[in-house]
């Protein structure tokens, strides 16, 4: 998510004619006085990105909740090694919901035809069954993934959430997002950054801009400083419902882990508690031992 950031110099307000006519016997009628643009005044009140850094990050890490959406890479989201085909550079969907500790909330990205949802509720982790499927064939070791058939496991939990038990009840979070950014958004050149004012939506924003316009930032410029996008050369976010982002329910049809390998193993005709499965990471490879 490293963007080279260039600092841009601040943009001069042109000087008003004198209106006065200093060649006239008496003294002219003061001509009024040019109004400054409303671009030109709010251009002259945004602030340099280091006179708001401290306080933006303070305020977005302070909210209850945000929905972020945007496109990533596969590899830079680090799931090009999740799934299968699905190379480093595919660009995928990022859609993060709910509260901002990853507790009470939602993730999914999908990229190159794969996808995969996980929802935190009330200290529980779920995983949407049609989008776990084929995840877990492929993290099951070879001898037993040949003889497991993925049709099978698709329509026994395609219709249900895998529930993973003992994993903390957290999924990847806004929190996480923000403090990468936090991090990434430091040094002298990300300092001097110059905004100017624009209204998006109904809303004043200050927007910050590097490498020539690549790289954007656009921030509230009414109450609390929250990021509203990011744009750099890879990807693109947008933050929105800060405070008011709703949390997921707890689904209605929930199966474990557990469950699942009780049912391969009945449809192989293997004994039950044929395969051992190991939920540390929710993904645990699988070995039968029948």
């Amino acid at each position: 998510m490293t963007a080279a950031i260039t600092a841009l110099a601040a943009v001069g307000l042109s000087g008003c004619a004198n209106p006065f006519d200093a060649g006239a016997e008496e003294p002219a009628e003061p001509q009024p006085q040019e109004a400054e643009t409303d671009t030109e005044a709010e251009e002259a009140e945004a602030p340099v990105f280091g006179e708001i850094r401290q306080e933006m990050f303070s305020a977005m890490l302070a909210a209850d909740s945000v929905t972020i959406t945007g496109e990533v890479t596969a590899g830079e989201a680090d799931l090009d090694e999740l799934f299968d085909g699905v190379d480093d550079d595919t660009t995928g969907a990022l859609m993060i919901t709910g509260a901002l500790d990853g507790t009470d909330s939602e993730m999914s990205f999908s990229a190159g035809g794969s996808s995969f949802t996980q929802r935190a509720v009330d200290g529980e982790e779920y995983f949407r069954g049609e989008d776990f499927a084929a995840l877990l064939v492929s993290e099951l070791d070879d001898e037993v993934a040949d003889l497991v058939d993925e049709e099978f496991v698709e329509e026994t939990i395609s219709d249900s959430w895998v529930l993973f038990e003992d994993s903390g009840g957290a999924v990847f979070s806004a929190e996480e997002f923000i403090t990468t950014w936090q991090t990434e958004l430091t040094g002298d050149d990300v300092d001097a950054m110059a905004a100017h004012a624009e209204e998006r939506d109904g809303e004043d924003v200050w927007v910050y801009t590097a490498d020539g316009g690549d790289s954007q930032f656009v921030v509230a410029a009414d109450g609390d400083p929250y990021l509203l996008e990011i744009t750099d050369e890879d990807s693109h976010y947008e933050f929105a419902e800060w405070n008011a982002s709703e949390p997921p329910e707890v689904p209605e049809n929930v199966i474990t882990l557990e469950e699942i390998f009780v049912a391969i193993a009945e449809e192989q005709g293997w004994e039950p508690g044929a395969l051992d499965v190991d939920e540390t990471d929710g993904r645990g490879a699988a070995d039968p031992d029948a």
